[in-house]
């Protein structure tokens, strides 16, 4: 049990923090607020919902100041541009007062009702987290199948499984310290949360259908993200370039060993221009290929060493907005 969990007395609740990226979701919004305060209402905990506006296209910050004013349990953080998912849960991660933070989706997908017997899974087993397995999905079967490639892309490239899993989960107050002392400027929830090293277990839950708006992850950028996840997490490709380096390397000597003999034989009387050409080509493709690769790898530590703030904050709940938005440096 974590520490921030001990201190706590009989007459003292456990207060579960429920953080929720809002990109796209402002028709959920209100459903959201109603079940999550429903989720807890029997249950010996206390809550807050922290809803991070990343600056969608659908404006939600309007809805998310009213259900504050109507609820002192839900609070608001308006980022002064669109971050991307993650570094908007890292937002909410900053401001979450809880002992226990939960990470959930705005569009309802992820069950709020499942929260509390999260905290019950994670105070039996006593572990830092608890990660919720996606189980059986209520999307395309497109849409899964592209999921499913996306984990195996990262799995093989980065070596990290996190095989049907996402954000969704509880994470102990332990876990949030330590997850808010990396300071990499690009995240990813799931993989962060398994290189602190703690102990977490997994709780199955299927996937219910998405209540309003569209999954802002299409396939293209699924593929992208898989990209960037292996760049930031990971140097297999930088060693599959050697290896492959290596390899054609031998195969080249091999050949030339071979052709050689062929030559003294007197078994060429032609010469090949077609292979040469291709041979040419593709050497040189292959060469730009690595190039880019390293490439790639000296951009992602250009953007690390320029220091620059990694989240920026206009506006929360309760504070008036300013055109000095706040930083949150890496």
């Amino acid at each position: 049990m974590t520490p921030s969990v001990k201190a706590h007395n009989n007459d003292q609740k456990p207060l579960i923090s429920v953080v929720s990226p809002v990109y796209g979701c402002r028709n959920t919004l209100v459903e959201l607020a109603k079940r999550v305060e429903a989720s807890f209402g029997e249950e010996p905990l206390d809550w807050e919902l922290v809803l991070v506006d990343d600056r969608g296209p659908d404006q939600p910050w309007s809805v998310i100041e009213e259900l504050a004013q109507n609820n002192s349990r839900v609070r608001g953080v308006r980022l002064a541009r669109n971050h991307g998912q993650h570094l908007a849960i890292w937002a909410g991660l900053e401001a979450a007062r809880g002992d226990f933070v939960a990470v959930i989706d705005c569009d309802l997908q992820d069950e709020p009702e499942v929260i509390p017997e999260l905290y019950r899974q994670a105070m039996q087993a006593d572990v830092e987290a608890v990660i919720v397995d996606r189980g059986f999905w209520s999307d395309s079967r497109l849409r899964r199948i592209a999921s499913k490639s996306f984990y195996a892309l990262v799995n093989l490239l980065a070596g990290v499984q996190i095989n049907n899993t996402g954000n969704f989960g509880l994470y102990s107050r332990r876990m949030i310290d330590t997850l808010l002392l990396f300071t990499e400027q690009e995240i990813f929830l799931p993989i962060m949360v398994s290189l602190t090293g703690y102990e977490t277990i997994r709780f199955q839950v299927d996937r219910d259908e998405r209540h309003a708006g569209e999954s802002s992850y299409s396939y293209l950028r699924l593929l992208r993200l898989a990209a960037a996840i292996v760049v930031r997490f990971s140097d297999r490709p930088l060693k599959l370039s050697v290896v492959v380096g290596a390899a054609f390397s031998t195969m080249a000597a091999l050949i030339s060993v071979f052709l050689f003999g062929m030559w003294l034989a007197g078994a060429f009387t032609v010469q090949g221009w077609t292979s040469t050409i291709l041979s040419v080509w593709f050497l040189s493709g292959l060469i730009l290929a690595t190039l880019g690769i390293h490439g790639v790898y000296l951009g992602r530590v250009f953007r690390e060493v320029q220091g620059r703030p990694r989240i920026l904050i206009q506006q929360t709940t309760g504070s008036e907005p300013t055109t000095n938005p706040t930083a949150r440096s890496a």
